[in-house]
């Protein structure tokens, strides 16, 4: 399965908080596009015992019970995030971008792309060093189909069943912001968001598509039946951390044609519900204030 991924988050960049004040009238965001391939492994786990049944029938049982419970599960969205918005990297990213994007109108040369590509080569390593799982809690309901063999004195298990997962993270382009406020002769400050695109095209998308990663991470599976005996449960494989992710460097190239188009909602887009139109609109720092 394909997942596309943009960080930082559209949530994020709609408010001001979520860009780089760069100058009093001036801020600035690049975002990352990022192209995860996942998949299946082959292995599987069992973790905590949920529930426990015993019977004494002398016939074949069968009943249906359904409960919930509470887990601590890996947030593979957030831990992506994380790791991409690193200081190390997401700092000289921005760096790189705002020093070659020069006023008036902030575009950048191709030559940058080459240049960005070696500080993502560079620093993810350090990243992946430096990084955690963010895990979150979450209610899950299991319905149990309790079936048990006449004679079965044993006693049954409904256990946490998980599966592992692989996501392998590439990045597929940057593309970058900055809104500036300006005043023509005398007038209010007005935002203007740069650079403009030339027709339909968005000259501040700069493509890298190289990989960063990948993670794996235990997946709770809610099928109906995870209902084991005693020693059925003994010789099964045991997850003890299965809110933890793993991590390891990725080498293999992005070999299929992704799709050019921007994704959507475009940083023109969020930079408009950032910042209103005139500066003395604002509701941030200094809002109110246009001295000239």
């Amino acid at each position: 399965m394909d997942i596309k991924l943009s960080v930082p988050f559209a949530k994020d960049l709609s408010k001001e908080a979520g860009w780089i004040h760069l100058d009093k009238y001036l801020y600035f965001v690049p975002r990352f596009h990022l192209h995860v391939e996942q998949n299946q492994t082959n292995e599987f786990a069992v973790g905590d015992i949920l529930r426990t049944y015993r019977t004494t029938s002398h016939s074949e049982t069968e009943g249906v019970k359904s409960f919930e419970e509470e887990f601590t599960i890996s947030d593979i969205k957030e831990t992506t995030r994380s790791i991409t918005l690193s200081n190390d990297l997401s700092q000289k990213v921005a760096a790189t971008i705002a020093g070659a994007a020069k006023s008036p109108f902030y575009e950048v040369s191709a030559e940058v792309e080459a240049s960005l590509e070696q500080t993502v080569r560079s620093s993810m390593g350090q990243s992946l060093r430096s990084s955690e799982t963010i895990a979150r809690r979450v209610r899950k309901s299991f319905t149990i189909r309790q079936k048990i063999k006449s004679g079965a004195g044993e006693l049954h298990l409904a256990v946490a069943g998980y599966r592992k997962y692989r996501q392998d993270v590439y990045l597929h382009y940057i593309d970058y912001l900055f809104v500036e406020y300006s005043s023509k002769g005398f007038g209010l400050r007005k935002k203007r968001n740069l650079p403009r695109p030339v027709g339909i095209t968005h000259i501040n998308r700069l493509p890298i598509q190289i990989p960063l990663f990948s993670l794996f991470y235990w997946d709770l599976e809610l099928e109906n039946s995870l209902l084991y005996t005693e020693t059925e449960y003994r010789s099964l494989p045991k997850v003890s951390h299965p809110d933890r992710v793993t991590f390891e460097e990725l080498h293999a190239e992005l070999s299929l044609p992704l799709p050019s188009r921007p994704e959507l909602p475009t940083l023109y887009t969020l930079s408009n519900r950032a910042f209103p139109l005139r500066w003395i609109d604002r509701k941030g720092p200094r809002a109110g204030e246009d001295p000239e």
